[in-house]
């Protein structure tokens, strides 16, 4: 089981948090990491989660658009910056099918590196606005191992991605 972590792409700066859209350049960064869409392998998951703020939902959106795929969008609670990561751990942790989440930092992050059993939690994944990273289930969980044992398959920053 593989799972496909997108942090969303550059959003305007401003308030309410929740409402903020992406940029021009954010929406061109989804399109470059579309082109390159063949590092998601699409027909492995059922959806497309994403956080339920805007700017994660308009990166999900623009992906599916640009990658013409017929996956549905799904908000998937727990997703938002400040949530506790070991939520979604154990989630993925349970999952049959490899998954694609859209999100955002520091959830992201911590979530990376709690999988992977990095100690600093969020600051052991630099991850940045439209990066994508790959993460591969080696283990199922134990009750030593709660979220199970992965490995990192992969990290695309949005900069190798055109």
């Amino acid at each position: 089981m593989r799972v496909f972590l997108l942090r969303h792409a550059e959003a305007v700066p401003g308030e309410p948090d929740a409402s903020r859209d992406l940029t021009p350049r954010g929406q061109r960064q989804v399109a470059d990491l579309a082109k390159g869409a063949g590092r998601i392998p699409l027909e492995t998951v059922a959806a497309i989660e994403h956080s339920p703020l805007v700017r994660a939902v308009r990166t999900a959106q623009l992906l599916k658009i640009a990658t013409r795929s017929d996956l549905p969008l799904k908000v998937l609670a727990g997703l938002e910056p400040e949530h506790d990561p070991r939520g979604t751990a154990l989630q993925l942790a349970k999952a049959r099918h490899s998954r694609l989440l859209v999100g955002h930092n520091p959830h992201l992050a911590a979530l990376a590196a709690v999988l992977l059993g990095l100690p600093d939690g969020d600051q052991a994944v630099r991850f940045r606005k439209a990066g994508l990273l790959a993460l591969e289930r080696t283990a199922k969980p134990t009750r030593l191992r709660p979220y199970g044992s992965w490995s990192l398959l992969w990290m695309v920053p949005p900069d190798l991605s055109k």
